[in-house]
C-alpha cells in the first residue's frame, strides 16, 4: 500500500509539473510573438518605414517554421489602399500591403478559419504606437493555434481543414479583410466558422463574442458558453449583435463568422503608445487557450 502511494504521488507530480510546464509554455510563446510585433524594429507595424512589411514577413518566417501551408503568393496577398490618411494610420491611396495566409490540410476541405489583424497605427512624428494588446495578441493567439495544430505538435484533431489569416488595413477600415472576402483565396462556402480574435490580452472580466445571436452563429456561441459553464474558463461569456468593429465582419455574409475579445484588464492601453508588451495581461491567457482547445475539438 505505501508502495502504491509513492507511485501514485509520483504520478500525480509527473502530469500536473507536465502539463503546468504544457501551459507556461504556451504562454511563453505567445508572450515572444508579441513582443517581437510590438518591438521598435517593427515601426508599430504602420506604413511608415514599411512597418506593415516587416511584420509581414516575420508571420510568413513563422508559419513556414511551423509548417503551415502557403496560401497565395508566397504565403501574401497582395492589396492597395483606396484612399489617403493623414491621421495614423498615416496612409497614402495606392500604398501596397499584404494579408498574411497559410493553412494546414485536413482530412476533409470543410474548413475552421482563424483570423486576425496583425498591422497597427504605426507612427506619428516620432511617436511609435506599438499596437500590443491591438493586436500583436491577437495575431500571436491565431500563430499559437497555428503551432498546436501543426505537424511537430498535432495536439488538436485535424478532420477539418485549418485556415490562418492575418490581416493588414484593419485600422484603416477593415481594407484587407474586405478585400480578402471580395477576392477569396478559399471557397467560403466551405468554411464552418470563421473565428476572428482582436485585442486578447488581459480578460480578468471574460470574454465577449461578436455577432454571437444570428441564425447561423447561435449555435457555436451556445457551445462555448456550455464548455465555459462546466470547466469555468473564463469569468463570463457575454454576447452581441454583429457590428462592423473587426475583420469577421465582411465574411459574415459569406460563412459563419464571428469576432472574440476579452474583457476588462490588465493591458497596456489602446490606440495609444502605452500599448506596450510589458503592459500585456496574460494571466487569463492559459484558460482561454485551453477554452478554445476544447471548443476546436467539439466542431
Amino acid at each position: 500500500m505505501a508502495r502504491f502511494t509513492r507511485l501514485l504521488a509520483l504520478f500525480l507530480i509527473f502530469h500536473f509539473s507536465f502539463f503546468s510546464s504544457a501551459n507556461a509554455q504556451d504562454s511563453a510563446y505567445v508572450r515572444r510573438i508579441i513582443r517581437d510585433l510590438s518591438s521598435p524594429a517593427m515601426y508599430g507595424r504602420g506604413m511608415q518605414h514599411r512597418g506593415d512589411s516587416i511584420a509581414a514577413d516575420y508571420l510568413r518566417r513563422e508559419l513556414k517554421t511551423l509548417g503551415v501551408k502557403p496560401l497565395g503568393e508566397d504565403y501574401y496577398q497582395y492589396f492597395q489602399f483606396p484612399q489617403t490618411r493623414t491621421k495614423p494610420p498615416i496612409v497614402e491611396a495606392g500604398y501596397r500591403s499584404q494579408n498574411v495566409c497559410g493553412y494546414i490540410p485536413g482530412k476533409t476541405d470543410t474548413m475552421i478559419v482563424f483570423t486576425a489583424h496583425y498591422e497597427h497605427l504605426g507612427m506619428h512624428g516620432d511617436t511609435i504606437f506599438y499596437g500590443a494588446h491591438d493586436n500583436a495578441s491577437g495575431t500571436a493567439t491565431v500563430m499559437d493555434i497555428a503551432r498546436m495544430l501543426s505537424s511537430t505538435h498535432h495536439t488538436l484533431p485535424t478532420k477539418y481543414t485549418y485556415v490562418f489569416l492575418f490581416f493588414s488595413g484593419e485600422e484603416s477600415g477593415l481594407i484587407g479583410s474586405h478585400w480578402f472576402a471580395e477576392h477569396p483565396l478559399i471557397d467560403c462556402r466551405k468554411v464552418k466558422l470563421l473565428l476572428n480574435i482582436d485585442l486578447f490580452c488581459g480578460g480578468d472580466e471574460g470574454l465577449m463574442v461578436v455577432n454571437a445571436n444570428a441564425p447561423e452563429t447561435r449555435p457555436y456561441v451556445d457551445m462555448l458558453e456550455t464548455l465555459n459553464k462546466e470547466h469555468h474558463y473564463a469569468a463570463k461569456i457575454g454576447r452581441r449583435d454583429n457590428a462592423r468593429n473587426s475583420d469577421h465582419y465582411y465574411f459574415t455574409s459569406h460563412c459563419p463568422a464571428i469576432f472574440l475579445f476579452t474583457l476588462g484588464g490588465p493591458f497596456g492601453g489602446y490606440h495609444s503608445p502605452t500599448d506596450t508588451c510589458d503592459g500585456c495581461g496574460l494571466g487569463n491567457y492559459n484558460n482561454n487557450m485551453t477554452l478554445l482547445r476544447e471548443f476546436i475539438k467539439q466542431l
